[in-house]
């Protein structure tokens, strides 16, 4: 796979040379100190030192030929202009974008352009470990995304089966995590009254 990596830090670098070693073709836009002071000594991509936005500089990386693009630099501003950039100009659609500001990333994942917000992830992760749940966690598949809501035990549940809240919201019930943070997939055959240390886990999906 030709990857065009936009960005050379932590990130960007790890990216690189991971992807490297697995015999995907590499090229990666940065500075001349990043690209000498991040990558392997081994890596066998190949490295341009530019400005990550201008276009010269993206065709002699090999961005017309890239089955992806990735902008990973530390400034969200320059990763979303690449991304623009590439996408309007040379018409790649395969494009991930790192965003660290959330509400940027949400506007621009609403614009069909494919983000990560490291700070989000960072939340949700933590949050998680806390409280054991997440909340409005998003997976891509396909054209579409899913988002998956786990719901602690609530006083209005008492009593009642599984079967009888399946429907009570506009989410459809997935199952629920057990004491033990086991997954059980809801069905029939396992319906039985909610206890105070289940989780209930809903998805819907996000066109």
């Amino acid at each position: 796979m030709n990857i065009l990596i936009i960005g050379c830090g932590k990130l960007g670098a790890r990216l690189a040379n991971v992807l490297d070693s697995q015999d995907h073709n590499i090229s990666v836009i940065a500075n001349e100190k990043s690209l000498a002071e991040n990558l392997d000594e081994n890596f066998s991509g190949l490295s341009i030192p530019g400005n990550p936005i201008d276009l010269d500089t993206m065709k002699a990386a090999g961005v017309e030929g890239c089955d992806y693009a990735i902008c990973v630099t530390e400034n969200d501003n320059a990763n979303i202009m690449a991304a623009q950039i590439i996408k309007n100009t040379f018409r790649i659609d395969n494009i991930l974008v790192r965003i660290l500001d959330p509400l940027k990333c949400r506007v621009y994942s609403q614009m069909n352009m494919s983000t990560i917000s490291p700070t989000s992830l960072a939340y949700e992760s933590i949050y998680s470990k806390i409280f054991h749940c997440f909340n409005n966690k998003i997976v891509d598949c396909g054209k579409s995304s899913i988002a998956m809501t786990i719901n602690p035990y609530e006083k209005w549940m008492r009593n009642k089966k599984f079967s009888e809240i399946e429907f009570v919201t506009k989410h459809k019930l997935l199952g629920f995590l057990d004491e033990n943070d086991r997954l059980i997939m809801f069905n029939s055959k396992n319906d039985r009254k909610i206890e105070k240390t289940d989780r209930l886990v809903y998805t819907s999906i996000i066109d």
